[in-house]
């Protein structure tokens, strides 16, 4: 009879499996690890897709939400940003190269937030003003699942965002930073809040619990800039901008395309000239949505890249390729006088050079005292031209269809609500070091400036990239469960796979 081994024994096969298991968790854990901290630019590949349609303006909100982290860094340290050039040319503070017109735009994070109005209207509408007769019903399942995850979509990631402010401030994240704002010479610009603390943390949670309810009601109209994270003033906004797009897109749905787009022009000069200017961003963004869809059903660019690509149908100096590059040209120009109307200064526009005029015919309703400031007024018209221009001209569009600005895309919404506590945070701890480093002189607060920009940018890239894949996405997918779950017809449903900030 053959000899064999007598079984193991249960301590010793569990200790087996364990061992065997180790190597393959230790290979879950790295490729989950890589999942996260993996870069994601590639552009989208379809480029018949209304998400591929699109894409550029996925670019241009990852710029602008980087202009955006320029200004709120610069904003403490010098009030340049704000001001136009050449005000009083005796003084040097008004004869910096950043406030020369376009080149500012750099630096001007309020311009830059209502691009993000008008990308937002347009991205939103695109897919429903896209659909023919034939798929209104496919059009409508979309606006329902946009409007149903809207309120998620936005209040969720920046309600756990401003939760970790909350946490912060009751273990004293924020204490350098007041430090710093009482002491320091260097701070020169305008002074943002921190949040109050408490020594109890009961009185901490009613505080914060109180701000975030005044914060997330729908039913007033105010800005509102809460201390744990003033720029999320813009949450709200948006939130009743695209009730108001959904509504206007409902109402439309059965109107033929001029009368579709003369309501639309209706609705966003009425908003303007009531000085709802984030209501016009939005809906005006939709106008532009369906402007481009009147124009032309081909690919974005064709007409454009034909001007400036000669083929065996146009010779160089034909009457149809002088026409195409005269189109071109005119509309580089509407484009640079769109940048130029919206780099309108934020401060003493009345006073700068080429911009008077513009504040001499602004609305008197963008001129009182508690009203809205006149740039709000100029930087929502120029905005409309510029997300216009970005898809009839196809350098422009090709630019921002780049890796990078794609990048910045994909993790704009997360990067615009971590960047303000890191900057107020280990910004504020960090600064001070670096300008005792470096010295007293101009030349040497401009270094420290520029090496504390770089190391904040690289903090807040990374933590945004954290918090896109680990709190962003997530709540997107939850989103999208909780109405498949939800849903009449459960599992027949497809809601909209696009995610829309």
């Amino acid at each position: 009879m053959a000899d064999h081994q007598p079984p193991p024994s249960m301590p010793a096969k569990a200790a087996s499996i364990s061992h065997s298991e180790r190597p393959a968790r230790a290979t879950r854990a790295y490729r989950y690890l890589q999942h996260i901290i993996s870069p994601t630019t590639s552009a989208t590949s379809s480029p018949r897709s209304s998400a591929s349609r699109t894409a550029s303006y996925d670019g241009l909100r990852g710029i602008a939400c980087l202009i955006v982290f320029n200004f709120h860094f610069l904003y403490p340290y010098t009030r340049t940003i704000t001001h136009g050039f050449a005000v009083d040319l005796e003084d040097r503070n008004w004869r910096h190269p950043h406030q020369l017109p376009i080149l500012c735009l750099l630096v001007r994070g309020r311009a830059m937030v209502t691009l993000f109005f008008a990308i937002s209207g347009y991205v939103l509408s695109y897919a429903f003003l896209s659909q023919t007769e034939t798929q209104l019903m496919k059009g409508f399942s979309r606006l329902s699942s946009l409007s149903l995850r809207r309120w998620m979509r936005l209040y969720l990631p920046a309600t756990i965002s401003m939760v970790c402010v909350f946490f912060a401030t009751f273990i004293g994240a924020f204490d350098q930073g007041r430090d710093f704002q009482d002491s320091s010479p260097w701070l020169t610009g305008l002074w943002e809040q921190h949040p109050p603390r408490f020594e109890n943390f009961g009185k901490q949670m009613k505080d914060f619990a109180s701000m975030w309810w005044d914060w997330s009601t729908p039913f007033q109209w105010r800005l509102f800039y809460s201390e744990y994270d003033p720029h999320t003033w813009t949450i709200p906004v948006e939130f009743k901008a695209s009730m108001v797009l959904f509504v206007m897109l409902l109402a439309s749905a059965g109107l033929k395309q001029r009368w579709r787009t003369g309501l639309f022009v209706l609705v966003t000069v009425y908003c303007l000239v009531s000085a709802r200017w984030d209501v016009a961003a939005f809906t005006g963004g939709a106008l532009v949505a369906g402007i481009h869809l009147w124009e032309t059903p081909r690919s974005v660019g064709d007409e454009e890249k034909a001007a400036l690509l000669p083929t065996h149908r146009t010779e160089p100096g034909s009457p149809a390729r002088v026409t195409r590059i005269i189109s071109v040209v005119s509309k580089t120009l509407l484009l640079v006088a769109a940048l130029y109307v919206l780099s309108f200064p934020d401060d003493s526009a009345d006073k700068t050079p080429g911009f008077a005029w513009l504040y001499k015919i602004t609305p008197s309703m963008y001129k009182k005292g508690s009203a809205p400031h006149p740039y709000m007024f100029w930087h929502s018209l120029a905005g409309l031209f510029v997300i216009w221009s970005v898809q009839r001209l196809y350098y422009v569009n090709a630019v921002f269809c780049l890796s990078i600005p794609q990048y910045f895309g994909k993790i704009s919404f997360a990067f615009y609500l971590v960047h303000g506590p890191l900057l107020h945070s280990a910004g504020f701890a960090l600064q001070p070091k670096i300008f005792a480093a470096v010295g007293s002189s101009v030349s040497a607060w401009v270094g420290a400036l520029v090496l504390g920009w770089m190391t904040m940018l690289a903090l807040s890239v990374i933590a945004a990239h954290l918090f896109w894949k680990l709190v962003d996405m997530p709540l997107v997918r939850f989103a999208k469960w909780f109405e498949a779950l939800a849903s009449r017809r459960s599992g027949k449903r497809q809601p909209c796979t696009t995610v829309v900030r």
